[in-house]
């Protein structure tokens, strides 16, 4: 995922803060026991919610224990020891760290291209290590489904609706493996969603910079010349329109998965925050008037 799942955290009480926070070291933790120290230089804010969830849907109880963190050495933190939902997380942050990379490979050119090059032996080495931990057929899934993506893409598909929900088919892939009945139609609902708005999140707020490096873009395919304000260089009210109609029908369905998550478990307010608060606050952001991506 790519940051705009996260809490806001004005409205999380403290104790909340510091479990989300906990599950933030913890999942920092496995990552490095599961797929090696390297590995945690991946890690996402992002991922936290699909542990969440999956620690939910789980039944697995949250616990926090005292630890010195190696980042921050001066004082002990929160963390929460390892569980079946961090190891889970773990292995599936190194496919889609290694996901984005196979994309950056494609997509990007100059010093770029050569990061992605650069980093495929080690997410190589981490995304093997991750297989061993889930089912035998699952990264030959996740290649089908970002082969039709890039397809797709390739194709200049104007319709962002038919890209995002294939990347949403990935993260209902992800968050729904090794679940059964409702808890599965649940996680890959929640999945799903949530798939769908990072990826329309993530081209809205890139459109403005893709469109200047050339690079495709569903917004700026599908609307073409109007995609930009000629005046600012930045989104056209066209646009903004568009994405605040969309947006808010993944969220409302994402919002009635939610409700059918257990309300008793401790983590499920976090996630409702996420839910209810964080991801329309990222909405905001990328919609907002002369919003402009940085140039990298």
């Amino acid at each position: 995922m790519f940051g705009y799942v996260r809490p806001f955290v004005p409205e999380l009480k403290v104790a909340q803060y510091e479990l989300y926070r906990a599950a933030y070291c913890g999942l920092c933790r496995s990552m490095g026991h599961l797929t090696g120290q390297l590995s945690r230089m991946t890690l996402s804010y992002d991922l936290v919610f699909l542990a969440a969830v999956r620690m939910i849907l789980e039944d697995i109880p949250p616990q926090t224990e005292q630890h010195i963190c190696l980042a921050h050495p001066l004082k002990k933190r929160s963390i929460m020891p390892d569980n079946a939902a961090l190891r889970y997380t773990a292995a599936v942050s190194a496919l889609l760290a290694w996901a984005k990379n196979d994309d950056d490979r494609q997509d990007e050119v100059g010093f770029a291209r050569l990061k992605s090059l650069l980093a495929a032996p080690l997410l190589s080495t981490m995304t093997g290590r991750a297989q061993k931990t889930l089912p035998a057929d699952t990264d030959e899934k996740i290649r089908t489904l970002l082969h039709r993506l890039t397809q797709l893409e390739k194709e200049a598909c104007t319709s962002a609706d038919e890209t995002a929900d294939v990347f949403g088919d990935i993260l209902s892939l992800l968050f729904s493996l090794g679940l059964t009945g409702d808890k599965e139609r649940t996680a890959a609902v929640i999945g799903r969603s949530t798939g769908r708005f990072v990826y329309l999140c993530d081209a809205a707020d890139d459109m403005a910079q893709d469109i200047r490096k050339n690079r495709y873009n569903p917004f700026a395919q599908g609307w073409g010349e109007l995609a930009l304000d000629p005046d600012t260089g930045t989104m056209s009210s066209l646009v903004r329109d568009s994405i605040r109609t969309a947006l808010p029908i993944d969220l409302e369905i994402l919002g009635e998965a939610a409700e059918q998550l257990d309300a008793n478990h401790a983590m499920t307010p976090i996630v409702k925050n996420i839910v209810y608060l964080g991801l329309p606050e990222a909405m905001k952001r990328v919609t907002e008037e002369n919003h402009k991506t940085d140039p990298v």
